[in-house]
């Protein structure tokens, strides 16, 4: 039996968030949940994640499983090729009974957007994640949870709060905090996506 995209839908919530925790409707919203949303009253179909229905059993979910394989791989589509949907992408492809597309509006990547901060623990993460994007991002990232950190208001020369970045990493033994510019985060992700 193939599994239908409401099957396909059950059995990633259940796989990301575990199977007794994960309970996903495919139902056209109420009325009542339209005009709670200030929607408009067409009816159109709304992912609800949480709603009143049962979850699935764990037999139920892994009777999908077990229909999953590389000839029959798991469709995942990812909404948006931002920096969390490319994370998401590149961790999901390693995977061979996945079969992952990055649904993006814009036609062609551009440069937009300025530094972003990640912390050690993101970093960590990342690093956890892909070894080689982390090595790429280690290329562009600027480090500044070396440095002295706080809120300064531009005008003033006193701090108006310090916070030690350096000293809880050091002693985790995890990447200092630091910036990136978003768009090489981005490009980092997309030269590491499988074409």
């Amino acid at each position: 039996m193939m599994a239908t995209t409401r099957q396909s839908t059950l059995l990633l919530a259940a796989l990301f968030l575990g199977s007794s925790q994960a309970y996903v409707s495919m139902t056209p919203p109420t009325q009542q949940q339209q005009h709670a949303r200030r929607a408009p009253t067409t009816a159109t179909t709304a992912l609800q994640v949480g709603t009143a229905m049962q979850p699935p059993s764990v037999t139920e979910t892994e009777e999908y499983v077990d229909e999953i394989s590389p000839e029959n791989p798991l469709r995942v589509v990812i909404a948006g090729a931002g920096v969390g949907g490319l994370a998401l992408a590149k961790v999901l492809t390693k995977n061979p009974n996945m079969d992952v597309q990055v649904l993006e509006r814009t036609a062609a990547f551009k440069r937009f957007g300025g530094p972003i901060q990640l912390a050690s623990n993101a970093l960590q993460i990342l690093s956890e994640m892909d070894e080689d994007v982390y090595n790429n991002i280690c290329k562009k990232f600027t480090v500044t949870g070396d440095k002295m950190n706080g809120i300064k208001d531009g005008i003033r020369s006193e701090w108006y709060a310090k916070f030690d970045l350096k000293s809880p990493a050091k002693d985790r033994n995890m990447p200092y905090t630091g910036v990136i510019d978003r768009p090489d985060l981005q490009e980092i992700y997309l030269k590491a996506l499988p074409k």
